[in-house]
């Protein structure tokens, strides 16, 4: 199966799991929205891409108070069938160190102290729930247009395995954003509409971000990011076994991400100058 003259949107930034999944959609055949708020961002993303003919990028904002202007003005002559939005929480920095940092530290904005310390019980609400309130922004404006568009259509969520990082590679308020985030994929899920959409979460619990001793330790035939993003072109192409509505896909391990590539196969039919970058 193929997306083949179909439209597809990708939510949640332009960072190696955003390129990921692109470049399985674009692998697939569809033409693929994707939007920052960084017009830079946006230009190293399409490079990186080998500037593909079928990706569309957005210099614009799916937070609260901005996501219908964005969406209004790119869907405006075009039909939208999938979305796939990435809501984990990832983590960078200098590995060996303490310097572990992730989206959360930029939400904190802490100048010292534990976030109980520096933090108003108001900024907590604002900053412990600022990534699902920007994803909650964002269905609310792209459901709606793929629920009304020609044949089976999809949300696909992939969320990361939140509270997985006991050793504290996450910030505290990464892994209650993380937390949030599975809290409205889950909503999502067993929403129903007035047309069917077929709704999923991947569930993600395989490290992307590893160490350089890893990966020369535990090299991988292909880069986890290209998986997860052929698994998402697979679950859209697939989108009309509504039997399978609201199902939770979970990439437990290597064995369970194989088994659900064979099983959602699609036709990569797209640009053969796809570059195909090696992520971790």
């Amino acid at each position: 199966m193929s997306l083949a003259n179909q439209t597809c949107w990708v939510v949640g930034g332009v960072g190696v799991i955003g390129r990921g999944i692109t470049r399985g959609l674009l692998k697939a055949g569809a033409t693929v929205i994707v939007n920052s708020r960084s017009e830079d961002r946006l230009t190293r993303f399409s490079k990186d891409l080998g500037h593909p003919e079928r990706l569309i990028t957005i210099n614009g904002s799916l937070l609260p108070g901005y996501a219908s202007k964005t969406v209004c003005q790119t869907l405006a002559a075009m039909s939208l069938n999938h979305v796939v939005a990435h809501g984990a929480v990832r983590y960078w920095g200098d590995f060996g160190t303490i310097d572990r940092r992730d989206e959360s530290h930029m939400i904190q904005k802490r100048q010292g102290g534990s976030f109980l310390q520096s933090m108003t019980p108001e900024d907590f609400v604002a900053s412990a729930s600022q990534l699902a309130s920007l994803h909650y922004s964002a269905a609310q404006q792209l459901i709606p247009r793929i629920q009304f568009s020609n044949g089976p259509s999809s949300y696909t969520f992939v969320t990361g395995d939140a509270g997985g990082h006991p050793q504290g590679k996450r910030s505290a308020l990464g892994e209650i954003n993380n937390a949030h985030i599975w809290g409205l994929a889950a909503a999502l899920r067993n929403e129903r509409f007035e047309k069917d959409v077929n709704c999923r979460e991947i569930r993600v619990r395989l490290p992307v971000n590893r160490t350089v001793e890893e990966r020369e330790t535990e090299p991988r035939a292909t880069p986890l990011s290209e998986d997860i993003g052929t698994l998402c072109a697979g679950l859209a192409a697939n989108a009309s076994a509504m039997d399978e509505r609201g199902a939770l896909v979970e990439v437990a391990d290597q064995a369970s991400l194989e088994a659900l590539l064979s099983r959602y196969g699609t036709d990569l039919s797209g640009d053969d100058d796809v570059d195909v970058a090696q992520q971790a």
